[in-house]
Formats: structure tokens, C-alpha cells, sequence
């Protein structure tokens, strides 16, 4: 075979398919191959005995063959070579995804027996994930190119921190092929040392072990010349900062670009792929990536980034904000590269089910299968701040076929009980309040640094690039220790030498042309330490208060009273100032005793990832999950039963709550008290990973509807800065609409996208498909209405799950209790779960044909008939107001009409609805670098 063949090959036949694989495709033993359509089964075929694809070509027969796949996936189940392990090789997986132009033609790769990168022709291997922060701008890679393991798979640098801790005569010469069992030999006898060993290995973050690196961080600041964009550390030109900001309105030019926001990004983004391509010697940009978002950013403002980003081809995501992806980092390095070890650890300081930890609740702590901590994230970056309270939770998922194996089957998921930010709260804030202040202490007028709108604007510029340089500079200087340091800074003028190695020089900028403002009245100042607190102290109390806010709403979703913050984690580029970290944690616990929550957490940051580490979680939590078995895989038990461990990242549940308060402004100065959506509340998941949760209450129709997000509880009145979603109309319109009897609902799904609904009554369903035969029913499931107006009811209460419990039965809480209105559009209910089957509680001896609330008095003699079994993949059951019974794949659509005063002489249940706009705007007076400061 010559060596240029494709190490893939996919060939389509009538009735089977050939693959070939090219020795070492597949580093070792090949049992199954799966070819996917989506996410479709097309072909499994098995092969015993295995086909050795590390030691030879393999050509390979699949049937049976059902269709050519549209969107096809090979997935190679294979066990590596491993001749000297104490253990069987575990089962893994190799995925190739395909173009169906491809199969047959267009070459794959895949990692070879060595470990080496495979040379590849397209990055399709490569997952990526972009932060491109407001001061800095970094990718997290997940590398599948070489995929390799290791029976001890710790840092070697956190490893050999650890060794640095102990006496030289306690390790031998050579280097153990086992340094858990190394540390933990040398250091019998020495808990102190022990300990303090393992605390640098798990300090280290296991990049290596899960295949994730990063770029190297580029600052965000851009250089545009015509329509090229770079980044100003590959390019030279004038700086444009603090770009991020225009994301609140990519129509607008972004000053000094000539460029609207929309054509702005797209190349910014493009030029990232370029780099990072680069970076891993990629022969073209990678073609799909994840990107990262404020928390604060509205999903209309995402939507609008992902469609920009989406005409560059591939695949762009974007369903992980920044909180959540630092939180990423640290369960990374929590669980450490030895996931067996890091979960042992994880579960001697976590939490069980109730709240409580093993020295608290110890009989509930040893029986329980699951066990939590409570994180608080704190993303402090150049212009945002994010914020969130995760509960990251390690469940022995091990199933139940495999009993009390030695092998076990863990599953991390976290979940986000509340989060929140500030779009322009951050460092920049901090550095704007110094540069002001200098500005002052330096005699320099204020219209010298401002040029929006001025004629000759470039001196104004240079000027205030450089008193810009020098107030980030004091600030770094005087903010880097744990207290604030004064700071000498000196001026000079161009091409001299500031003298004193321990001033913040401050050039003045030349002028050839003698357009330059006047020169400074002081050639030395000293900002003070006092100075600096006090810069400090209002940027400090702003985070304390959002966050601490935030951790209470989190607490009292999770409920239980033993709950608490156990972990506060630090990260983003500003974190990087002692005093700020400082600060915040003093805030903190004082704010933490005031709202009795236990002031005990431990403070975690890294200062070699506070940035990177984002781009890193990101992808941990997008992408690792990728080498992770399926728990219910009939195979995964034979291998926990000889021993074998797993650990699987489980990101779907990140969002199955809402993660804050949503009130409807009533006046200018207030809101409506009874909330739209609940921090807390569940999101109804639907297939295709939508999910989505209604308003509890309808309100009267207003000309502006405008519903404002809370972070924290809404003490304060309604502002800009809580304002989430709008909708206006004419003032005449609403009142046409309120005499009609039209209300007003709302729904929002997992993105807190929030859809108006405007209706009569209740909202109606468009209720299609096969009719349930419900004969057997006693006068049917509705009861008519008792009089005109009225509507119908439910003659029985509808139940999903009934128990026989040894004598008698027991139901869970019913779908739909009898008495329950009818309305004219029909009854919805969601039913999600595996195995449904629909009863109906029958009447007692002597009941009547009315509506029976109780089914006979004694509820240990309850009897319930059998409506029918709900099909695999049906999650929704409908009933209209005749007593049809339905069962629905999808949510029915919605009765609607195409604008809102058709609703005037619409029947009951019928909707407009329309997806809302965010009231976000690009703020000029918020941004540092508009030419106003």
C-alpha cells in the first residue's frame, strides 16, 4: 500500500460497506465499528475475534448497511496493546467524522501506535474553544490527534514539586514507574509531609492526561488597516481596545476601524482560527469551535455573534459562559489526573445528598451514591465580570449489574444553581478611576485626552494611550501585593530615560507637528496606598455584593440546611492583584456571616491559568466527555467487574434550572412583586437537548413590556443594567387588546431566551395525530361545562407512576388532578421518562358520573385503570376539550395568528408570539476607550 493512501476509507455499498483502516488508524485491537447518520445507528457490526489494527492494515466488511448516511460519524470501539498492565486494556473509542462527499474518497487519520501526531490533512480531530476576553484572548484545544495513556498518568511538574518536599534519602535513584505508590511509601510516618505532597500533585492541572493545551494569550487590543484585522501583538498600527464591548451592538462602526461591529468580529474570529492553526501546525483554520460569552450577554446579542461567526464555515457553538468555563478548570484539577485518587478526595471534604459532610452527617454520608461541593466562581476580567454557584457533583453511576465490583463508574456533573455578572465591571474600571487621578495629580486638562469628534484627534490619542499605559501600570504596581503600595510615576519627554527603576515613567508623546496639548504642570507624582484603597474599595464592594448575593440565591435553591459555599474560585486577568482577591474575600465572609451562611470556604486561584484556564474548562467540559464509555454499555460491566474504573463528564445538566429572579416592570420605579420566572425553577427538557419553562402568572397588557433579570434579590428599583428583554407596541394598540380580554404570558427556554406570549385565555395547542382509544373510560376523561363560559373538566385525576408496595398501592403526584380546567386549546403534560404508563383513578363503590376528586374514602383501597402505555420517545400527552387523548414526539405548535390586534376577534386560546429583544446598548459612557474619559 503506498504510504500517501488515506488512513480511512469509507465505501458505500447496496447491501454492506468497506473500511479501510490503515495500520495504525487505530492504535490496537478493533471489536466494533458504528457508522452513525447524526445520531442514528446505520451499521454496527462486531468482530470476534478483534481485528488488530496497530499491527496491520485493515480492511473491514460492515453489515448490515441500511441507508447512505447524510451526516455520517465512524466510530471504531478498539483496546490498546498492553502487554505489560496489571490490568485488561479498558474499551476505547475513535471517531471519525465524515462529509457524505467523503465517503470513499476523502482521507482520515487517526493517532499512530507510537503516540506521535499523525500527519492529517484536516483538523478534524481538533476541538477548540475561543475566549476572547475585553484585555486578553486565548484558545483551549482538545487534541485527539494523539490519543495515550498511562497507569500513572500524574503531572511529572506536580510530581516533582511533590518529591522537592521530602528528605533526599526517602526516594530511590531511578524514577519509580508509580509515583502515587512512591509518595505514599516514602511519607509512612509523615501525615504533615503526605499531605503536602499530594496537595502540589493536585495543584497541578493534568493538561497532558486529557489531551487539552492552550495558545499562548494574545492581548484583545486590534490593529485594522482597510479590512485587514490582526491582533496587536502580531501586527503593528494603532490600537484599537476594549473591542468586546461592541458586542452589545454589532451594527454600529467600532470607532477607528471603519468597520461595523458585524464585519469587525467576523474577521477578528477568522484571524483567531488562523493563529491557532498556526499554533499546532494545522494545515487550514479549524472549522469548529466553542465560544465563550459573558453571562450578562442576552441570548439575542449571541444569536447575533453566532450567525456572524457561523458564515465562516463549520461548526460554532456557543453554550458555555465564562463562569462556567473557569468552574470547568477547577473540577479538572480537583479531580487531578488520577481520577481515582481525586475522587477519594473529592468525597472525603464533599457533601452527601441532605447537605451534610462525612464529620457531620456520617450514617447518611457513608450510604449515599452521590456527593457534592458547592463552588462559587468569580470571573474578574478586563471590562465583564461573571459569577455563578455551581454544585459539582461526583455520582457512582456503577450499575447495578455490577454489584460491589472493584471497578467503579463515576460520573461528574455540575450543575449552575444561580449566576449573574456586570457587562462593564472589571479591571478597566479600576485602571479608568487611576488614569483620572493621574491625570489631576499631573496637571494634564481633561479635553487633552478626550478626541471623539475632534478634527486632529491623533496627539489626543497618543496622549491618552500613554497616561492610559501608566495608570495600568500603577495600578499592577501598587495593587500586586496583598495591601496597596504607593507608586512613584515620573514624566519625560521622548526618547529620555525615566530615572529610577522603581517609577512608572509616563512619556510624553511627540508632537512633529506642534499639535500636541501642553505638557504636564508635575514631572513626579505619588499615588498613595491610601489613594489606592480607595479606588479599590468601591470596585471591591460592587463584586462582594453581586457575588454574595448570588451565593445566597444559589444556597436557597439547593436547599437543606447544612448547605454552604465550600470553595470560592478566583479567576480572569484582574484576579491577578493580591489586593483586589483580598478585598473580595474579606467582603465576602463578612457578607457570608450577615447571611448566616458558614464563612469557612476555601479560596482557590491559580495564577499561571487565571486567564487561560477558561479557555481550558471550556473544553474540558465541551470535548473530554468524547473518551468516556457509556455506563449503561453492556460492556462497561465485565471490565469494573476484573477492576477497571471510569470517570465520564456529564455537561448535559448544566443548565436544568434557572439560574435567577425575571420581574415584569409595573412603573418606572418598580416591578410587579410576584416573579415571571424563579431563580430555581425546572426547565422541561424536550428531545434535541431544548429545554424550557413557563410563567407562573398572566398580567394585563402594557404598552412597554419590559422584564428585568435579578442577580440578586430586587431590592433596588428597575435600571439599564437589569434589563433583559422588551417588547413595545402603540399605546393604542394595548388598549384595543386589554378590552378584547387579551393577557399577557411569558416562557423562556435554557439560553433565558424569553418569548411574549399574548392570548386569550390560555394559550391553545394545535393538537395533530392518532387518537388514544379511552372507551374503557367511564364517561370519558372530561367532564362538559357546568354552565355557558365555563370550561371543561377533568373528570379524573390523571396519573403517570403507580407502585405496588407490598399491600395496596401507591401513586406518585398526579399529572392532572380531577377538577382541573380543560381549556379550549387543550391540556398539555409533559411526561419524560423511560418506561410511562397513564392511569386514571377510578370512583368509588356508589360515585356518581361527576367529577370524583377522591377516589373512595380509604386510600388503602384506591383503584386505578389503565389508560395506556406511552411509546419510547413520546414526552408530551395532550387532551383537548372533547376527551381526545394524544401522545406527541414534540411539543405541539401553538394556535397563533400573525400580529397582535388580530387577536381582537380570535377565539379563546389562540396566541401571538414573538421571541423578545434585550434592551442592551453599546454605552459609550461605560467605555474607557470611546474617547470621552
Amino acid at each position: 500500500m503506498p504510504d500517501d493512501r488515506p488512513s480511512l476509507e469509507l465505501y458505500g455499498r447496496s447491501d454492506s460497506a468497506g473500511l479501510a483502516l490503515r495500520r495504525g488508524t487505530v492504535p490496537g485491537r478493533i471489536e466494533r465499528v458504528d457508522v452513525l447518520d447524526g445520531s442514528a445507528v446505520v451499521s454496527t457490526t462486531t468482530f470476534t475475534p478483534p481485528v488488530d489494527g496497530a499491527a496491520a492494515d485493515a480492511d473491514l466488511v460492515l453489515t448490515p448497511w441500511r441507508r447512505r448516511p447524510t451526516a455520517p460519524t465512524v466510530v471504531v470501539h478498539y483496546r490498546r496493546h498492553q502487554p505489560e498492565s496489571r490490568v485488561p486494556a479498558p474499551s476505547a473509542r475513535g471517531s471519525f467524522r465524515l462529509d457524505p462527499e467523503q465517503i470513499g474518497d476523502r482521507p482520515m487519520t487517526q493517532a499512530t501506535p507510537d503516540g506521535s501526531p499523525a500527519q492529517t490533512p484536516g483538523p478534524d480531530l481538533i476541538g477548540a474553544f475561543f475566549d476572547f476576553g475585553t484585555s486578553r484572548a486565548v484558545c483551549g484545544v482538545f487534541d485527539r490527534r494523539r490519543v495515550r495513556g498511562s497507569d500513572a498518568a500524574l503531572p511529572a511538574a506536580g510530581v516533582e514539586r511533590a518529591r522537592s518536599l521530602l528528605p533526599v534519602q526517602l526516594f530511590a535513584t531511578d524514577d519509580s514507574p508509580d509515583p502515587a505508590q512512591e509518595i505514599e511509601d516514602r511519607t509512612v510516618g509523615i501525615p504533615r509531609i503526605r499531605g503536602e505532597a499530594w496537595r502540589e500533585v493536585f495543584g497541578c492541572a493534568p493538561l497532558d492526561v486529557h489531551h487539552v493545551s492552550h495558545t499562548r494569550p494574545r492581548t484583545s487590543d486590534l490593529v485594522v488597516t482597510g479590512d485587514s484585522v490582526d491582533f496587536a501583538t502580531d501586527a503593528t498600527g494603532e490600537r484599537i481596545r476594549g473591542a468586546k464591548r461592541h458586542l452589545a451592538d454589532l451594527d454600529i462602526e467600532v470607532p477607528g476601524t471603519g468597520l461595523s461591529g458585524r464585519e469587525l468580529f467576523r474577521s477578528v474570529y477568522a484571524r483567531f482560527a488562523e493563529l491557532v492553526a498556526d499554533e499546532l501546525n494545522l494545515p487550514r483554520a479549524i472549522g469548529s469551535l466553542s465560544v465563550t460569552f459573558p453571562t450578562k450577554l442576552p441570548p439575542d446579542k449571541r444569536d447575533e455573534l453566532l450567525k456572524v461567526l457561523r458564515t465562516l464555515g463549520g461548526k460554532v457553538e456557543m453554550n458555555i459562559d465564562e463562569a462556567v468555563a473557569a468552574a470547568g478548570f477547577a473540577m479538572m484539577k480537583r479531580l487531578g489526573a488520577d481520577f481515582l485518587l481525586g475522587v477519594e478526595a473529592f468525597r472525603l471534604n464533599a457533601r452527601c445528598p441532605e447537605g451534610g459532610r462525612a464529620w457531620e452527617q456520617p450514617d447518611e454520608w457513608s450510604k449515599a451514591r452521590a456527593w457534592h461541593e458547592n463552588l462559587l466562581v468569580l470571573d474578574v476580567g478586563g471590562g465583564t465580570t461573571d459569577c455563578a454557584l455551581i454544585k459539582v457533583t461526583v455520582v457512582d453511576a456503577t450499575p447495578a449489574a455490577a454489584g460491589d465490583s472493584p471497578g467503579r463508574f463515576y460520573t461528574l456533573q455540575p450543575q449552575v444553581l444561580a449566576s449573574g455578572g456586570r457587562l462593564n465591571l472589571g479591571g478597566d474600571r479600576l485602571t479608568a478611576q487611576l488614569f483620572t487621578l493621574l491625570r489631576a495629580k499631573l496637571g494634564i486638562r481633561p479635553g487633552d485626552t478626550r478626541f471623539q469628534g475632534v478634527e486632529q484627534a491623533a496627539p489626543r490619542k497618543q496622549l491618552f494611550q500613554a497616561l492610559w499605559e501608566a495608570a495600568d501600570a500603577v495600578k499592577r504596581k501598587g495593587l500586586g501585593a496583598k495591601s496597596p503600595v504607593a507608586v512613584r510615576v515620573r514624566s519625560a519627554a521622548p526618547g529620555s530615560a525615566v530615572q529610577g527603576s522603581d517609577a512608572v515613567p509616563f512619556v510624553w508623546p511627540e508632537s512633529p507637528d506642534g499639535t500636541a496639548p501642553a505638557e504636564p504642570s508635575a514631572t513626579e507624582v505619588t499615588v498613595t496606598a491610601d489613594e489606592l484603597a480607595e479606588q479599590l474599595r468601591e470596585l471591591v464592594a460592587e463584586i462582594t455584593w453581586l457575588a454574595g448575593g448570588i451565593a445566597r440565591g444559589g444556597i436557597d435553591v439547593s436547599g437543606g440546611g447544612h448547605e454552604s459555599v465550600d470553595r470560592v474560585l478566583f479567576s480572569g486577568g484582574s484576579m491577578h492583584s493580591a489586593a483586589l482577591r483580598r478585598g473580595i474575600e474579606d467582603g465576602l465572609r463578612r457578607r457570608f456571616e450577615s447571611d448566616r451562611l458558614a464563612p469557612t470556604f476555601e479560596v482557590e486561584f491559580d495564577a499561571e491559568f487565571a486567564k487561560t484556564g477558561t479557555a481550558v474548562g471550556g473544553v474540558y467540559l465541551d470535548a473530554v466527555a468524547d473518551l468516556s464509555p457509556d455506563a449503561e454499555d453492556p460492556e462497561v460491566i465485565p471490565e469494573l467487574l476484573s477492576g477497571i474504573s471510569y470517570l465520564d463528564v456529564d455537561a448535559s445538566r448544566l443548565y436544568v434550572n434557572l439560574a435567577a429572579d425575571f420581574h415584569l416592570r409595573k412603573g418606572s420605579q418598580e416591578t410587579y412583586p410576584e416573579p415571571v420566572f424563579s431563580r430555581g425553577q425546572r426547565l422541561e427538557l424536550e428531545p434535541g437537548g431544548r429545554a424550557y419553562a413557563e410563567g407562573r402568572v398572566s398580567y394585563p397588557v402594557r404598552a412597554v413590556l419590559a422584564v428585568h433579570r435579578y442577580d440578586v434579590s430586587n431590592d433596588d428599583a428597575p435600571d439599564a443594567e437589569s434589563l433583559w428583554a422588551t417588547h413595545t407596541m402603540l399605546q393604542e394598540e394595548a388598549d384595543q387588546l386589554a378590552v378584547a380580554g387579551v393577557n399577557v404570558r411569558f416562557e423562556i427556554d435554557q439560553e433565558e431566551r424569553i418569548t411574549l406570549l399574548l392570548c386569550k385565555g390560555t394559550p391553545g395547542w394545535l393538537l395533530e395525530g392518532p387518537e388514544v382509544d379511552t372507551t374503557a373510560v367511564p364517561h370519558g376523561l372530561v367532564a362538559p361545562p357546568e354552565h355557558e363560559g365555563a370550561p371543561a373538566t377533568l373528570r379524573y385525576s390523571l396519573h403517570q407512576e403507580v407502585y405496588q408496595v407490598g399491600v395496596g398501592l401507591r401513586e406518585r403526584e398526579p399529572l392532572a388532578f380531577a377538577g382541573d380546567p380543560v381549556p379550549a386549546g387543550g391540556l398539555l403534560l409533559h411526561v419524560a421518562a423511560r418506561r410511562i404508563t397513564l392511569y386514571w383513578g377510578q370512583p368509588g363503590a356508589g360515585a356518581g358520573t361527576g367529577v370524583e376528586r377522591d377516589a373512595g374514602p380509604d386510600p388503602a383501597h384506591r383503584e386505578f385503570g389503565t389508560l395506556a402505555d406511552v411509546p419510547e420517545g413520546y414526552v408530551w400527552v395532550s387532551l383537548d376539550a372533547t376527551g381526545t387523548l394524544r401522545f406527541h414526539q414534540q411539543r405541539p405548535r401553538r394556535r397563533t395568528v400573525t400580529a397582535p390586534l388580530d387577536l381582537v376577534d380570535a377565539a379563546d386560546g389562540v396566541v401571538f408570539e414573538e421571541v423578545m429583544k434585550s434592551g442592551l446598548f453599546y454605552d459609550e459612557s461605560k467605555d474607557p476607550f470611546s474617547g470621552t474619559l
